[in-house]
């Protein structure tokens, strides 16, 4: 996890700390961050720790849980994080009050967005929040999935 927070990718689309330090991915790990929910994505074919996929948090007045991914350089375009935000769909099913996923992209993240696309998120247009785009801050777009039960 270590290694991978180090890629310029992660970092530009993400709010990980910078520099990312090992002590950092241990408080992901032991969950001293403050994620409702967090998972290592695997690829299939080999096991391999490629990314993270979590939800953020829980908003128990509109049902809505928000969620985030990243995948690791070694990982990507191999569908990994289409196939995590499948199962965060699965997991989200199992909460009663969650009514449907959301995933807050920057304008400018093209594949992010594909990502959510594939999944069944429909870009809803903009969102109130802005998003990372390396040192920048940019429009992001709300991409949701709502649950069928």
């Amino acid at each position: 996890m270590t290694t991978a927070c180090q890629d310029s990718d992660i970092q530009r689309w993400t709010l990980i700390p910078r520099p990312y330090m090992r002590d950092h991915a241990l408080g992901f790990i032991d969950n001293t961050i403050n994620e409702a929910h967090r998972w290592i994505i695997k690829q299939q074919e080999t096991n391999e720790a490629v990314g993270v996929v979590s939800i953020h948090t829980i908003n128990s007045d509109t049902g809505d849980a928000d969620t985030g991914y990243w995948i690791a350089p070694w990982g990507r375009r191999r569908g990994a994080a289409t196939y995590a935000l499948v199962l965060v769909e699965q997991f989200a099913l199992t909460i009663p009050s969650v009514n449907s996923l959301s995933a807050h992209i920057a304008e400018t993240n093209v594949a992010s967005r594909a990502t959510a696309s594939r999944a069944g998120f429909v870009n809803m247009g903009s969102s109130a929040e802005s998003c990372p785009d390396g040192d920048n801050q940019v429009p992001a777009l709300n991409y949701v999935k709502h649950l069928t039960r």
